[in-house]
């Protein structure tokens, strides 16, 4: 696969009329299941857009990533072209955690350039049957913790160099460690490979 030539165009992204944020009051409450918020179904690949994204990996970094221009206002459809393709990247997880929502968070490092970015695989259960690709986003998912072990719910350091794809996300929210400034993330992540570390050599 080439890899996507990051031009003007997809930089400046369009903006969005309404804002809203990913659920997140319940942030005191052990890791379960519960699923719900405004961006849920984008969170989840199971808005009405979910079509709409060229399902051909675009191969990135997460410097490309941290190069673009967030959208001035998060609007819980697929407005722009990040947001409408799927995206394949080489990194190193630095470390990883369960959320409240049952999501998997990912903080991934970009070694050559130092710059950090996350990535989230949903919990099953919060998937309906309409998310695209769901069973290989529970597979994704299935083979990290297989590899890597069952996350906790605080940060777990790892240092496995992988290759994941997953959804452009803009996340108004930009305060989880290891998130890029502009809030651009993976969400939901679609594939994993397991390259180096979890004890593969």
């Amino acid at each position: 696969m080439k890899r996507v030539a990051f031009t003007a165009a997809l930089a400046a992204l369009v903006t969005a009329v309404a804002a809203a944020a990913p659920a997140g009051a319940r942030q005191a409450q052990a890791p379960g299941t519960w699923c719900g918020g405004t961006l849920w179904k984008l969170m989840t690949l199971s808005d009405t857009g979910r079509n709409a994204v060229n399902w051909t990996p675009a191969t990135a970094g997460i410097e490309d990533f941290a190069k673009l221009t967030a959208p001035a206002r998060i609007l819980a459809s697929r407005n722009n072209m990040f947001e409408k393709q799927r995206w394949q990247l080489t990194a190193v997880i630095e470390r990883y955690r369960i959320q409240s929502n049952g999501e998997i968070a990912l903080e991934m490092n970009d070694v050559h350039t130092s710059t950090y970015m996350n990535a989230y695989m949903p919990s099953p259960s919060c998937l309906p049957k309409n998310t695209r690709d769901r069973a290989d986003i529970v597979a994704a998912r299935n083979a990290f913790t297989k590899a890597c072990g069952a996350p906790a719910a605080t940060w777990q350091t790892l240092g496995a160099t992988v290759t994941i794809s997953g959804v452009g996300f803009w996340n108004p929210v930009q305060t989880t460690l290891g998130a890029l400034p502009n809030g651009a993330e993976l969400r939901p992540v679609t594939s994993f490979s397991l390259l180096e570390g979890c004890g593969k050599f």
